[in-house]
């Protein structure tokens, strides 16, 4: 509504001043503080497991009482995460592309005040990062301009070498140093009938060190 206004004034200062004067009114078409209706949220619950599945939800929001513009959203997902399914209501104007690299809803409108999602299931690559971050991006389309917006998810990815996994560094479980233990096996000293007449003290020691 401000922007028919705008353009009512404008034309009556080009009638009174002249095209010369009113052109530098007229240059910024959209107003300063236009701005897209909508916002999105994008979240999960708990860590990913490498070897299993997560869950995203993709939540859209409008603050519009009216009707919003064209709406557009991607979501492309991190290395070692996979798209296997959607749900929600927004489901059905949702699809998996890119080899289940993308999901892309478009062509969505929306009227009134409320929020819109789509749940994203993905599978989880056996050598998956230990952390990602999955990032959602769309645009609103309308007769005066489009509009972005977009958010971030930070995912801890568990399991094999990923902190908080039961995975172990593959270090040794026995750092033995042997300082100290070969001069305690060559004090040892066999005592033969030390105490029989004839009797000798010999000593014999036998130790080997099989490096690995």
């Amino acid at each position: 509504m401000e922007k028919h206004g705008l353009r009512r004034r404008i034309s009556a200062l080009t009638t009174v001043l002249g095209l010369g004067i009113a052109l530098p009114f007229a240059a910024g078409v959209t107003p300063a503080q236009a701005q897209t209706s909508l916002s999105v949220d994008k979240s999960h619950e708990g860590n990913f497991a490498r070897g299993g599945q997560g869950v995203y939800n993709i939540t859209l929001t409008s603050s519009n009482e009216g009707e919003t513009g064209i709406v557009d959203v991607t979501d492309n997902l991190p290395a070692g995460l996979t798209a296997t399914s959607l749900g929600g209501d927004l489901a059905s104007e949702c699809e998996i592309t890119n080899g289940g690299k993308t999901v892309h809803c478009g062509g969505l409108s929306f009227i009134g005040v409320g929020s819109s999602s789509v749940t994203v299931t993905v599978n989880i690559a056996d050598n998956a990062p230990c952390t990602v971050t999955n990032t959602v991006t769309g645009t609103e389309t309308t007769a005066e301009a489009t509009f972005s917006f977009s958010d971030s998810d930070p995912t801890t990815i568990t399991g094999g070498d990923c902190n908080g996994g039961n995975g172990g560094g593959g270090g040794s479980i026995l750092p033995i140093n042997l300082n100290g233990v070969i001069p305690m096996f060559n004090n040892i000293t066999t005592n033969n009938n030390i105490n029989s007449p004839g009797a000798s003290n010999n000593s014999h020691q036998n130790f080997e060190l099989n490096a690995p």
